[in-house]
C-alpha cells in the first residue's frame, strides 16, 4: 500500500499556510470537526451525509476525481505551531460564469491576524488564481458574527431562502445569500480591513 504523501502548500503567509485536503490523511480529522458546533457552519450538512470518517474519505474522494472540479478545499494550518486551525473552500465552481461558494469554518483561534490571513487569502486567491468573477456567501441567521461582517461591510445581500438546508431530521434552517464581485473587492471595506490587520506577503 502506498504511503499518502502530504500535499504541498499553495499559500504560505506571516501567520498561516494553506495546503489542499488530502482525503485519506486529512478525512478523521475533518470528520471529528463536523462534530464541533463552532465548525458545523462550514459544511453542515455534511455531518449527517457523512456519519463515519471512512463515509467523509469516500466522499472527499469522489469529489477530487470529479474533472473539472467543483469544490476546492484547503487546510489551514497555523505556522507557529503547525496545528490545523480551520479550512477554506469552494463549492458549486461554475467555471462558465465564473463564481462560486465561499466558505470558510475555524476550530482554534490563534488569534485575529492568523484568521484575517486565512480569509483574505481565500478571497483573494479566488479572484486572482481561479479567475472568478462572483463569490457567493451563505449564512444562517444563527450564525451571529459573519451575518454582521456581511452587513457591515457592505455585501450584496441577494435574499433569504428560506428552510434551504436539512441540518437535521427535525430541523430545516434558514440561509442569507451574500455576494461579493471581483470588480468591488480591491475598494470594499472588507478588504481595506484585512490589509489593515493581516496584509498579504505570500510566497
Amino acid at each position: 500500500m502506498t504511503t499518502p504523501t502530504l500535499p504541498p502548500p499553495f499559500f504560505t503567509g506571516k501567520h498561516i499556510l494553506i495546503r489542499s485536503l488530502s482525503p485519506a490523511l486529512d478525512a478523521p480529522l475533518y470528520h471529528s470537526w463536523l462534530q464541533n458546533p463552532v465548525f458545523l457552519p462550514y459544511k453542515p450538512y455534511l455531518k449527517r451525509l457523512c456519519t463515519t470518517p471512512v463515509q467523509l474519505f469516500s466522499y472527499l474522494t469522489l469529489q477530487a476525481e470529479v474533472q473539472p472540479l467543483l469544490e476546492i478545499e484547503g487546510l489551514v494550518i497555523h505556522k507557529k505551531t503547525q496545528i490545523a486551525i480551520g479550512m477554506i473552500g469552494l463549492a458549486g465552481i461554475d467555471r462558465f460564469n465564473k463564481k462560486a461558494e465561499f466558505s470558510a469554518g475555524f476550530v482554534y483561534g490563534h488569534g485575529t491576524h492568523a484568521l484575517g490571513e486565512a480569509v483574505h487569502a481565500g478571497i483573494s486567491l479566488s479572484f486572482e488564481h481561479f479567475d472568478l468573477h462572483k463569490l457567493i456567501f451563505y449564512v444562517s441567521p444563527d450564525n451571529e458574527q459573519p451575518l454582521k461582517i456581511m452587513q457591515r461591510y457592505g455585501f450584496q445581500h441577494e435574499g433569504c431562502l428560506k428552510e434551504e438546508i436539512l441540518v437535521d431530521e427535525q430541523q430545516r434552517v434558514d440561509l442569507h445569500r451574500f455576494a461579493l464581485m471581483r470588480r468591488d473587492w480591491a475598494e470594499s471595506r472588507f478588504h481595506q480591513r484585512l490589509n489593515r490587520i493581516a496584509p498579504l506577503s505570500h510566497t
